[in-house]
């Protein structure tokens, strides 16, 4: 696997080449700063751009060309990376020198890409009312489903609760209460900020010659764009005096409990992979010591993980207990916690989560979106390259001193339980 970069004015070309796929990938990345004022239009508009171009200006006539260029997806949306907003196009096609008489599968792949981005149907200079009025709906429905989902509501009034005064709070998915404040003209304003405002990173992997793809992303693709100061680690933190505590009764059968601890640990800092391995031995995996103790061993819940932001510099815990069980269980996880900060954790441990850890960076390696994303993330926030190598060596170098102090860095923040009264 090689990578080069490319500066040009206005966008960064990054590529990777490999000839472990027989697919090539195309990635374009428009990053500005999370605003919570443009949050609802940045979410919308990839999705707007994919309802219709000049040339197919239907959404069905887009598929059937992405169908005739042997299967072509294309998946977009929009990511909150620490305080920024990425709207993405990520597309995958097969490599033309598996495709009958070599094909020109690049090269229309690539001209269908940037109709997309340069040449959306358009009426009166503005986007189509009824394709935008069908994302809205659409999205709006995928908020009403998540309020029926009480595992997704209750980490959603968590995460406004924990985050409350902070960017964090808010999703890049969008905002539910202004969804109908979108206007025709607002969309429109948020499509030509991101042609002439966003950095724009283009990212390509797969089997190909540099000069070839140079030229062929050259010729489709010219932005403008002034680069702006980029904020991929969140920093903003509060001091914790007591943690809260909130609870909120509903009728449900399952008690969902969240739990939110401050890690001022955040990705590219020295001791990142001891807390990469510590959320390991606490609750990513089902031989961790949440699911074995909680769940296995006492029976306390019906599923307990846990999560990492290390772009945010939070762990987040997340169970399902049958309700009257909340004060048990808090109880344990508590000792839990207490326990990693004190070293109450195996050799074995220890090993099980590397393991595991390696398991996952050697599939993300063999995963051509994977590893443009991780390619992506290492230049915009530390600057370098991803090595897949480097990351293995330093899972590998994380002793059980270093996960014990990296543990004793977790402070409570936050304890969401949405339960029914036991009468």
């Amino acid at each position: 696997m090689e990578h080069r970069l490319f500066l040009y004015p206005g966008y960064t070309l990054q590529c990777i080449k490999t000839a472990k796929f027989k697919t090539f990938s195309i990635a374009l990345r428009f990053a500005s700063a999370f605003l919570p004022e443009a949050i609802n239009n940045r979410a919308l508009l990839p999705n707007v751009l994919l309802g219709g171009t000049k040339k197919y200006p239907s959404k069905a006539l887009l598929q059937t060309q992405m169908d005739a260029l042997y299967g072509l997806t294309l998946n977009v949306g929009t990511e909150k990376i620490g305080t920024e907003s990425v709207i993405y196009f990520e597309m995958k096609f097969v490599n033309e020198k598996y495709l009958p008489n070599q094909g020109m599968a690049l090269a229309e792949a690539l001209d269908l890409l940037a109709e997309i981005i340069y040449n959306p149907r358009q009426i009166k200079n503005l986007f189509c009312q009824q394709i935008v009025d069908e994302e809205i709906r659409l999205l709006k429905e995928d908020f009403e489903a998540e309020y029926i989902n009480k595992s997704e509501y209750a980490y959603n009034q968590f995460m406004k609760t924990m985050f409350k005064t902070e960017l964090h709070q808010y999703r890049a998915k969008g905002i539910y209460e202004t969804l109908d404040e979108v206007t025709l003209v607002s969309l429109k304003n948020s499509y030509l900020q991101m042609l002439h405002n966003n950095n724009v990173t283009i990212i390509c992997v797969g089997d190909f010659e540099y000069a070839t793809m140079d030229a062929l992303i050259a010729k489709r693709f010219s932005f403008d764009s002034p680069i702006h100061q980029e904020s991929w680690l969140d920093r903003e933190t509060k001091d914790i005096v007591n943690a809260t505590v909130v609870t909120e009764d509903s009728d449900v059968s399952q008690a969902r409990i969240n739990q939110g601890y401050r890690f001022p640990v955040r990705f590219g800092d020295q001791d990142y992979y001891a807390g990469v391995v510590l959320n390991a031995i606490f609750g990513e995996f089902d031989h961790s010591q949440l699911f074995q103790i909680v769940r296995e061993e006492n029976t306390l819940c019906y599923y307990i993980s846990s999560s990492y932001d290390s772009n945010k510099g939070v762990i987040i815990m997340m169970a399902g207990v049958d309700p009257g069980n909340e004060e048990q269980t808090l109880a344990l996880i508590d000792t839990i916690v207490k326990g990693l900060k004190t070293g109450a954790l195996a050799d074995e441990e220890i090993t099980i989560a590397k393991e595991s850890l390696i398991q996952r960076i050697r599939q993300n390696a063999d995963s051509p979106e994977r590893l443009a994303h991780l390619f992506f993330l290492y230049r915009k926030t530390l600057g370098k390259e991803f090595d897949p190598n480097q990351t293995l060596a330093a899972i590998a170098a994380v002793n059980k001193q270093d996960i014990i102090t990296v543990a004793q860095k977790l402070t409570l923040d936050t304890t969401y339980i949405l339960t029914k009264k036991v009468q």
